[in-house]
Formats: structure tokens, C-alpha cells, sequence
């Protein structure tokens, strides 16, 4: 490792600036310490109890929610709650502001909402949370399953779970009930960030429910939703971002971190309403604390795999993430203070301690194996994404200030190789831990144990293949070089276009680094686009022998890394080859997909990056356009529409006529 590339990112901690505020300071050396009470006691109603959506006392026995199975404790909602709901919506969400034929607000509304195939009905309303839960959980766990209760969480945060769980039905619903879904989450989008933005905790210190509204809502708006609805997310993001800096809940330390119990011997050091605390009190200021430091991580990955992905500036940077990594899926998964406990004691006598996300940084960078829950992994190839996006950033002022400032920190060509063999430490490690837990070796293990195994399984693939491309490509260059008239809401003019070109033809398709973006492109495609290609779990929306269709897909990656994946290629084809007019497509659609699986086996099937120096006709991908055309063409999301209308570009330009 380069000493200067890492007292660059981890000994230089600014001590002003932008992100002198760090979000957490984690601190202590056992789970007590570092899970229990950092934050402050915003989260505490003026009589004491806790705020946010977790029981405030022990949960009782017989609740409802401890009576259903096991797969579907999301599927209470009382009568009364879904009128509160409705009630809600009816009252404040209006559409004033859009001309009368704009506007959906009535057919959302109308008619008897009692009725059970009402869209507002409250089996609808159950339908969406359950959705929630079973598609999109486990891609972003910042909620805490074991104590969740519809009833007790807050209604503006209820209604951003409905908004993605109404997105992400799947097939089984059919078309119709799928269509209204998506309409159903834009209207619900589009009036819930106002309501958000209008209410008493939008401010700092925020509550943690706030935090878990913003993030679900900027997810959905991104990555699920109309192109005006995409644009605003950008356009506030930061103001997410900035209320976690200024609530001192994200950098306090409360005095109720450790449970009351004499594990660690005597309790003495701890003040005495710490002891008085009952363990229910103590689970719950738990649960508080690690969703909170969870609400971070995910505020942290949406920042750098949107840049990383959409082009989109960066806002936070890997040293502010002062904080351990998710705790043990165990924990969070606990039923009980007692069973906290008992994993807790469990998890120290085996020597086992929370790591920082710095120090799980650091080893991932040096190849050391890291302990941590795939959503840990997740949150560790956020920081070398984060890295890769400013070290990125710093060659861009280097290039401009010009020569003499080039020796800092080691060449570019230094840190690229450095974080692209980190990526790949990060998928072996990430690896080796999903083949100690696969599913399928536990016949006793839930569907919805295998059902999380393959969206884990799926999002690690999308995410290692998407942090090589982005290395080696940028998807804005590749975009403007596919003639896109508008990116990041500016008009591409044609000096733009020309300097794009003269980046991709001349400085981009001869080198190494297009070679490595085509090959983990190629790679990517084929991991999805051929039927049960090595034997990959499918995760929903993806059948190993079902061919793929984006509409059905319910990773909120995926569609769009495989975009970019095309994007590259047809970049990587066209600037080396030109057109390829006579290229066979097939007229119906068996044949293309024939045609597709085949330019994917002869090319995806390489072994190394360097065999495409001496190949010819990776220009003659117009099939795998096609498809992929037709493929985001029938999805619900804007952007997808945007793409399809992109690749379509190329497909002419391919033909040999222009755009």
C-alpha cells in the first residue's frame, strides 16, 4: 500500500471544514459499549418514554403481532390505523398545483375504501407493508423487524414503507393491480416529502423517524419513480445530509449504554438511572441506537452509489463515518433483551468485537478478512466507492491545476490498482461468508431465509461489477457519446458531445482500463441475461430459467447497472469498430434472445480482460440492445424509459445511420 494514499484518507481528519461534524464518534471495545446509548435524548417524549415506532414497555405475550407467522409480522394493521391513513391522505394530499387532466387524486381516493380491492383499502394498505418487508427489507435493513408494529410507527414513515412496498408487487398481483401500485406510490411520493419537510421533528435534533422517512422516500423517488420525482431527490439529498450533521443525536452519548446486568461485573461505573432501567428499557434504547447508526449507513451508501452510478456530486466522504459497522444480524434480529444478551455474551466469549467502519476500511483495503453482516459489506463497498469518487475528484483539479502536484499521493494508475484489487478482497470475503450461511444446507431454514439469501447473493454481484465499471468508465461520458440530448437536467450542446468523443475514441477504447470495464460489463450481462448462468441463486424478479425481465425485478440496482454495463460495451464496440450494418438480429423475439445468448457466451466468456485486445465484432452487440431495449421499455420507472430511448441511439448508430 502506498504510505501517502493512506495518511491521505485516514490520518489527515480535517478539524474544519464541511465535515468537521462527524456523524458518530464510536467509542468503547465491547457491543455494550459501542451498540448502547451514544445519542442524545432526543428520542425521549416529555414523559420519559421512548419516541419512534418501538414499544415503550415489554412486549406482551399475546400481542397481535407475536400470534402471526413468523414471515408476516407486518400483516397487522388495525382498522383504525388504516383510517388514519386514508384520512390523512384524503385531507392533505391535493393536487392544486397540477391542471385538472394531471390530476389522479380522485381515482386514488374515490369509491368505497372498505372494499378489500380498494387500492386504499386497509388489506391493500397491509398488502404494500408486507411487500415492503419481503422485497425491499433486506436490500436496506435500517427497520427493526422484531418489534415493528404498524400501529405504533408514526404515519408519515408508515406511508414512505407503503410507498416502496406499492412499487415493488411482484408478478402474482398481476399487470392491473401492479400499474395502479406504481400510481398509487408516485401520488403518495409526491405529497410525502412536503408533509415530511412541514412537520415539528424536521428539525435538528431530527427524530429517527424522520431520518427512516427521508431515506425510504429519496430511495423511492430515485430509483422507482418518474423523472421529476428523480430530480427532486438529487436536489434535497443534502438536506438530508445536513440535518444528520447538525442533530447532535447522530454525535452525542447518552448515559444508557450498557444493560443493566452485572455482566461485566460490577455496574458501578455507570450512573444510577442506567441501573434503575429495566431491560425492556434498556432493548428499546438499544434498538433506538442501531437503527440510528443504521439510518447513517444508509444516507452513506445512497450518496456514493448515486454518484457512482447516475453521476450525481458526492456529498459525504469515508472519514465522517466515525461509527462500528452494523452490529451481528443475530442482534438485530433478537426477540428479547434476554436473547440480546445471551448473544452478546456469546458473541465476546468467542473473542468476537464490533469493528469500526474505518477499520473494516482499512483491512478491506489491505485484504484482511472483515467480521461483519452483508449489510456491513454493503456499507464497506460504499467507503471504497466513496473513496474511488473523491480520489476521482482529485485527478479531475490535478488535471486542471496542471503538472507539479501529480506526485501527491502516488500516481493515478497507483490508487486505481490499489481499490481495484480491494474490490475484489471485498467479493472473495463476501464470499466465503454467504457460502458458511447458504440456505439451501438448512432444510429447516424459511422461504424467506432463502428469499434474503438471493437478494444478498444478487446485490453483492451487482455492486462488485458495478465499482469495476465505474473505475474504468464514466457513465456520463458514455451517455453524452450514445448522443443523450439532456443529462443532470443540462442541455447537451455540441462542444459537450465533441469533447465526450474525444475522450472515449481517443484517450478511453484503446487503453486497459476500457478493456476492464468491457470485461466486467460483458461479465455482469451474462450473469443475468443468460439462462442459469453458473448456477447463481435467482433472486425476485430473475429466474435462472426465466428469461429477465426489468419490469419484474425488484433489486434496486440492478435495471440501471445493467444499463450502464450495455452502455459500456456498445462504447467500447463503436469507438474501436464503428457500425456493424450487416449484423444478424432475428426478427421475432426468440431470435434475438438466440443471437443475445450467443454474443454473450463468445464474449462474456473470456478469462481475462486483455483477450479483447485481439478481438473483433464486440462492435456487433445490436441484439443484446434490442433486448435490453424492449426490457426497460415495460418497466414502471422514468429513467428506464430514458435508457430504453438511449439504447435505441445506439442501435441506429450501429445500423450505420445517425441520431
Amino acid at each position: 500500500m502506498p504510505e501517502d494514499f493512506m495518511a491521505y484518507l485516514f490520518n489527515s481528519l480535517p478539524t474544519s471544514g464541511p465535515h468537521n461534524n462527524q456523524m458518530l464518534t464510536a467509542v468503547g471495545s465491547n457491543y455494550g459499549d459501542l451498540q448502547g446509548g451514544q445519542y442524545s435524548s432526543s428520542y425521549q417524549g416529555s414523559d420519559g418514554s421512548t419516541m419512534g415506532y418501538f414499544p415503550s414497555g415489554p412486549q406482551q405475550v399475546m400481542a397481535v403481532n407475536n400470534l402471526l407467522d413468523q414471515d408476516t409480522p407486518e400483516a397487522s394493521i388495525s382498522e383504525q390505523k388504516s383510517e388514519e391513513l386514508f384520512d390523512l391522505i384524503r385531507d392533505r394530499f391535493h393536487e392544486n398545483d397540477l391542471p385538472p387532466l394531471e390530476r389522479q387524486r380522485e381515482s386514488i381516493i374515490g369509491g368505497d375504501h372498505s372494499d378489500g380491492s380498494h387500492m386504499l383499502s386497509r388489506r391493500m394498505m397491509q398488502t404494500y407493508i408486507r411487500s415492503y418487508w419481503y422485497h425491499f427489507s433486506d436490500q436496506m435493513p435500517i427497520l427493526h423487524k422484531p418489534t415493528f408494529s404498524a400501529d405504533r410507527t408514526p404515519n408519515l414513515l408508515l406511508l414512505a414503507m407503503m410507498t416502496i412496498g406499492a412499487a415493488c408487487l411482484d408478478r402474482t398481483h398481476g399487470q392491473q393491480v401492479m400499474k395502479a401500485g406504481a400510481m398509487i406510490s408516485n401520488f403518495l411520493a409526491r405529497h410525502l416529502r412536503w408533509e415530511i419537510f412541514m412537520d415539528w421533528n424536521f428539525r435538528p435534533p431530527a427524530k429517527l423517524w424522520v431520518f427512516q422517512a427521508l431515506i425510504l422516500l429519496e430511495i423511492y423517488e430515485k430509483m422507482y419513480s418518474t423523472r421529476e420525482l428523480h430530480e427532486r431527490a438529487h436536489i434535497h439529498h443534502a438536506t438530508t445530509i445536513t440535518l444528520m450533521r447538525r442533530g447532535r443525536s447522530l454525535i452525542g452519548k447518552s448515559s444508557l449504554d450498557s444493560p443493566p446486568n452485572a455482566r461485566d461485573g460490577q455496574n458501578g461505573s455507570h450512573a444510577t438511572e442506567s441501573q434503575a432501567q429495566t431491560p425492556d428499557e434498556w432493548w428499546n434504547h438499544w434498538i433506538t441506537s442501531e437503527a440510528t447508526r443504521r439510518a447513517a449507513f444508509a444516507a452513506f451508501i445512497m450518496d456514493t452509489t448515486h454518484a457512482t452510478m447516475f453521476g450525481h456530486s458526492g456529498v459525504m466522504v469515508a472519514h465522517e463515518m466515525r461509527l462500528a459497522l452494523p452490529c451481528d444480524e443475530s442482534l438485530w434480529r433478537a426477540t428479547s433483551s434476554a436473547e440480546v444478551g445471551r448473544i452478546e455474551s456469546n458473541l465476546m466469549s468467542q473473542g468476537i468485537k464490533p469493528v469500526s467502519f474505518l477499520e473494516g476500511l482499512k483491512r478491506t483495503l489491505s485484504h484482511q478478512e472483515v467480521r461483519t453482516t452483508s449489510f456491513g459489506r454493503t456499507v464497506l463497498m460504499a467507503g471504497l466507492l466513496s473513496v474511488t469518487y473523491h480520489m476521482h475528484q482529485r485527478d479531475l483539479q490535478v488535471n486542471i491545476l496542471g503538472g507539479g502536484v501529480t506526485h501527491a499521493l502516488g500516481g493515478r494508475d497507483k490508487w486505481r490498482a490499489t481499490l481495484t484489487r480491494a474490490y475484489d478482497s471485498w467479493k472473495s470475503d463476501f464470499d466465503e461468508a454467504l457460502q458458511q450461511s447458504e440456505p439451501s444446507s438448512d432444510p429447516y431454514r424459511h422461504d424467506s431465509a432463502k428469499n434474503e439469501f438471493s437478494i444478498v447473493f444478487a446485490s453483492r454481484t451487482v455492486l462488485h461489477h458495478l465499482a469495476h465499471m465505474a473505475m474504468h468508465a464514466d457513465i456520463v461520458d458514455c451517455q453524452t457519446f450514445a448522443r443523450a440530448k439532456r443529462l443532470l437536467g443540462r442541455t447537451i450542446g455540441p462542444q459537450e458531445f465533441n469533447a465526450a468523443r474525444r475522450r472515449i475514441q481517443e484517450f478511453w477504447a484503446h487503453t486497459a482500463r476500457a478493456r476492464d470495464a468491457t470485461f466486467y460489463a460483458l461479465k455482469f450481462l451474462s450473469s443475468v441475461m443468460l439462462p442459469g448462468a453458473g448456477g447463481v441463486p435467482s433472486a425476485p424478479g430473475h429466474d435462472t430459467h426465466r428469461r429477465y425481465e426489468a419490469r419484474y425485478d425488484v433489486l434496486m440496482n440492478r435495471p440501471w447497472v445493467l444499463y450502464f454495463a450495455a452502455l459500456v460495451v456498445w462504447c467500447y464496440g463503436f469507438a474501436l469498430e464503428g457500425p456493424c450494418p450487416d449484423a444478424v438480429v432475428g426478427t421475432s423475439d426468440q431470435e434475438m434472445q438466440r443471437h443475445m445468448q450467443a454474443y454473450l457466451v463468445e464474449y462474456g466468456g473470456i478469462a481475462d480482460p486483455n483477450e479483447l485486445h485481439s478481438m473483433k465484432g464486440v462492435n456487433n452487440n445490436t441484439a443484446l440492445l434490442m433486448v435490453l431495449k424492449e426490457s426497460f421499455e415495460n418497466t414502471r420507472w422514468d429513467l428506464l424509459h430514458e435508457a430504453a430511448n438511449l439504447l435505441r441511439n445506439c442501435i441506429m448508430l450501429n445500423t450505420g445511420g445517425s441520431v
